[in-house]
């Protein structure tokens, strides 16, 4: 009888009971257009499994598509370099509403960080409270996938996240300029 509590106990410490489908997987990317004020974006999602800790990223991915039909011009490149390695102060910039609220019991505190390099800024959440920030997010510089917000949240856990954007942004008018939101681990070793 004591090995069936332990097998129980274990089995649940690891989120194997009741552990749905219905949850999206991380890491993974959906194309959301957040430069029109009102655009919202929600899903239900399990922190993932790994070693190194529970670290979560929620980012904007802005992109030029590349084919292979239509070879890019130089406009195009010029606008991809920009948003990879641009200057953020005359960048358009995102303003987004970011809330993420636990589903069921987490058990510890949960720290996050906001924004991009070197303007990041730490907070710590307790245990179970709803995180609900407002956060700039730049289209250019700072890499090819901007920040909004970095959370070190339980493993196997289920989640629920809704981003919002608070304000129309004028984008480069190019055709081939696509806006993903994407949630991805975080090695807690970078």
């Amino acid at each position: 009888m004591k090995v069936k509590y332990i097998v129980l106990a274990v089995l649940a410490m690891f989120s194997f009971i009741g552990c749905d489908e219905e949850y999206a997987k991380v890491p993974f990317t959906v194309p959301v257009d957040f430069s029109k004020k009102g655009t919202v974006y929600e899903t239900d999602f399990q922190a993932p499994w790994n070693i190194w800790g529970s670290r979560v990223e929620f980012y904007l991915f802005p992109q030029i598509d590349w084919t292979v039909e239509k070879r890019p011009s130089e406009q195009e490149r010029y606008l991809s370099d920009e948003i990879r390695a641009g200057d953020t102060k005359t960048s358009p910039h995102f303003k987004i509403k970011i809330t993420l609220t636990p589903l069921g019991w987490a058990s510890h505190e949960v720290p996050i960080m906001l924004g991009q390099f070197g303007n990041r800024k730490e907070k710590l959440y307790t245990k179970g409270q709803v995180i609900e920030e407002i956060v700039s997010v730049s289209l250019y510089g700072g890499g090819s996938s901007k920040t909004i917000m970095i959370a070190d949240l339980q493993r196997l856990r289920n989640y629920h996240v809704r981003v919002e954007s608070l304000e129309d942004v004028e984008l480069p008018n190019f055709e081939r300029l696509h806006i993903k939101f994407g949630i991805g681990r975080f090695d807690r070793k970078v």
